[in-house]
């Protein structure tokens, strides 16, 4: 066992007081292109102006790579950023750059003990997003992709993204009571977002029986074209 190793089993293994949680450094996240944006951009057949706005969501959502890859393609870094705009947790998603498929998801967690022997705040009551969130009206979807693909084409909302594998809790909802919230679940989430926030937020069933990414990819196709 080398000395990264025990510092990691000793920072899991403190009690809570004694753990070292401390804010992920804001220069570890440097936005880069990754097998997410490398997608984007040949979805939009590197149409110059799309691009430019590729970029910038890059820059606003924070993305990044690991030098890791699957079949060559780059890990994307999927932060999740709360309000203060502290980097609390996330994912490390692996995607197909020619159909957009995910081929792994790794939490962001997992990455970061080879980094720094530290047991890091994380809150995953924070949407994919919620550090862009403005008084605008705001969309929640699922897949973080979703997101990303939903600002390219309504850059005037806020999207945010739940995650891949995870689902709606009511501390992630109560932040926007009172607010213009719309809901768009797929078929696998539809039942529990409806039962469980159907009476204070507008749960819209159209992508139930149609996927929204595909949707959306839609929409860019004729925006690039334009």
């Amino acid at each position: 066992m080398d000395d990264k190793e025990l510092k990691r089993i000793l920072a899991i293994k403190a009690s809570v007081y004694e753990r070292s949680l401390i804010e992920i450094p804001r220069d570890s996240f440097v936005p880069r292109h990754s097998s997410m944006s490398d997608y984007m951009d040949k979805l939009v057949n590197y149409d110059a102006k799309m691009l430019n706005r590729i970029d910038n969501l890059v820059m606003r959502y924070r993305l990044g790579a690991v030098h890791k890859t699957m079949n060559e393609h780059f890990g994307t870094i999927m932060p999740r950023i709360n309000r203060k705009g502290m980097i609390v947790g996330g994912s490390v998603i692996y995607y197909n750059t020619e159909n957009g498929a995910m081929f792994q998801k790794d939490e962001l967690i997992n990455h970061l003990y080879s980094w720094y022997a530290f047991d890091y705040y994380t809150d995953s009551n924070v949407f994919f997003g919620e550090h862009l969130c403005r008084d605008r009206q705001t969309v929640i979807v699922q897949e973080e992709k979703t997101a990303l693909l939903g600002a390219l084409v309504h850059p005037n909302y806020d999207w945010l993204a739940v995650g891949v594998g995870n689902n709606l809790t009511e501390n992630m909802m109560k932040k926007f009571m009172g607010r213009q919230v719309i809901l768009f679940p797929d078929d696998f989430c539809f039942d529990f977002w409806s039962d469980h926030f159907g009476s204070k937020f507008k749960v819209d069933d159209s992508f139930t029986h149609q996927d929204i990414n595909q949707y959306l990819i839609d929409i860019i196709h004729k925006q690039s074209v334009l």
